[in-house]
């Protein structure tokens, strides 16, 4: 190459060099100088405008509102639980309060010198004729008037109405039978009273007389008259006997409620 061609290649070389330095001090940043956070826009970049959204045309919907089931709350008062046991009937106990005084029996029969004593009487018509089946509780009061006449009240309880009715109905049956101590050959016996009475549950008089017959001249009458009175659980029996025609029926009668009225 000659000397003129050298000097060309080697303008053109210094050339390049100054660009490439121009370049490089372009891009440094001074010392202690923030870089610049704000883009510059590129030429080339479409601007995009933003715009606010359109209303709607369409009606507002509402939205739908949960409907609360109301709920029962806790009652003030308490619900009561039926119970699953039979009701049990109510106990009638015995007590002396139910029996007849001696002050009662004689002012029922005045003028007779009534009382009551110690001891029992069993009455003619026998055992049957004061009590029936099923005993649940037992008491006993005996009277006398000190001369020819005795007689007692016999109180018997059951565990329902139910049973004292069935004791009530077998002690009346037992009665007007009578078929205990029978009469001997000479005597004879009868029936002179059977009526009943509105009194407690029922009531019965019954009263039986015995007579001699003409094989024995020498005997006398004897009266023994009954009330039987059924209360509830609880029966009364007021069993009399005495030599002649006994206690008068008015009077036998007014015992016979005082009894009743006594009963729970």
């Amino acid at each position: 190459m000659n000397t003129r061609g050298t000097r060309r290649v080697i303008a053109a070389l210094g050339l390049a060099v100054t660009g490439v330095a121009l370049v490089a001090c372009g891009n440094q940043t001074a010392a202690g100088e923030a870089p610049s956070s704000t883009p510059t826009p590129s030429a080339s970049a479409p601007s995009t405008t933003v715009l606010p959204p359109k209303p709607s045309t369409q009606p507002p919907t509402e939205a739908p509102t949960a409907t609360a089931t109301p709920t029962s709350g806790p009652t003030s008062k308490p619900v009561p639980t039926p119970s699953s046991s039979p009701s049990k009937p109510v106990v009638q106990r015995l007590a002396n309060a139910m029996l007849l005084t001696g002050k009662e029996v004689a002012a029922a029969d005045p003028k007779r010198g009534w009382n009551a004593r110690p001891g029992t009487d069993d009455p003619i018509c026998g055992k049957g004729a004061t009590q029936g089946n099923g005993v649940q509780g037992r008491l006993v009061r005996a009277f006398t008037n000190d001369l020819d006449a005795t007689g007692a009240q016999f109180l018997t309880r059951y565990q329902s109405p139910a049973a004292a009715k069935a004791a009530y109905e077998q002690i009346v049956a037992t009665i007007k039978s009578c078929k205990a101590t029978a009469p001997d050959k000479n005597r004879a016996r009868k029936l002179t009273e059977n009526r009943t009475l509105a009194l407690g549950d029922a009531t019965a008089i019954l009263r039986w007389y015995d007579y001699p017959l003409k094989s024995d001249q020498g005997s006398e009458d004897s009266g023994f008259p009954y009330a039987v009175t059924r209360k509830g659980t609880v029966v009364s029996v007021v069993a009399f006997g005495e030599m002649g025609k006994g206690i008068a029926p008015a009077h036998w009668e007014a015992l016979a409620r005082k009894a009743a009225a006594k009963l729970p």
